[in-house]
């Protein structure tokens, strides 16, 4: 218990240094991040009517709001179990979370990428669809990992998971909606926000 509490401290704190260190060169408008920016959107190009449609569905259903309401469910299958704690772990790490999200892109104003190809407002830095994203299906592997007892079935399990991660994460980047470092930030404080806060919530069957 002890170890795994340390590991998972440690790799925290480590998802939310590197977040900082993105954040950092955001702000002072660091070189690198042009250029990483520029090779990863040219990674998704280039574009094409039906890549359009289908990453227009996929960032639809990693939004914000789908996701919260998505997180009802999970909520509420656990107070009807009378798992109280665990209710109430995974509404503090989504919508508290989000709220650390807004908090940043307000402090940041980061404009978002011209040309995009999806009609969104607001500010850029970090991604609120990864971020939110990723804090639900960490949450989802976390309370049916345990369901789970065969090997094969985990590893799909965790695959199925990565995969849709990063499928927002494109779909974003690919609309224009974000630019490839507010994606990444917003995983890996998504990331860090949920390694973290794990540790003070006991979560049965918790990785």
């Amino acid at each position: 218990m002890i170890i795994h509490t340390k590991k998972k401290l440690f790799a925290g704190l480590t998802c939310w240094l590197a977040f900082a260190g993105i954040l950092a060169a955001v702000v002072t408008r660091q070189g690198w991040v042009r250029e990483f920016d520029r090779r990863v959107y040219a990674f998704t190009q280039p574009v094409r009517p039906w890549k359009t449609g289908l990453f227009s569905i996929i960032t639809t259903c990693g939004d914000p709001f789908v996701i919260d309401v998505l997180t009802l469910f999970p909520i509420l299958l656990l107070i009807y179990k009378r798992h109280f704690r665990q209710a109430l772990w995974v509404g503090v790490m989504q919508y508290i979370g989000y709220l650390l999200v807004i908090g940043i892109k307000y402090s940041v104003l980061r404009v978002r990428p011209i040309h995009r190809l999806v009609n969104v407002g607001g500010y850029s830095f970090p991604s609120g669809h990864t971020f939110a994203t990723t804090i639900f299906m960490l949450t989802v592997l976390s309370l049916v990992w345990p369901v789970l007892k065969k090997r094969w079935q985990r590893c799909l399990l965790v695959i199925a998971i990565i995969f849709v991660i990063v499928l927002v994460m494109l779909s974003r980047v690919y609309l224009r909606a974000h630019f490839p470092t507010d994606v990444t930030a917003g995983l890996l404080l998504a990331l860090g926000w949920w390694l973290l806060f794990s540790v003070y919530f006991f979560v049965k069957g918790r990785l």
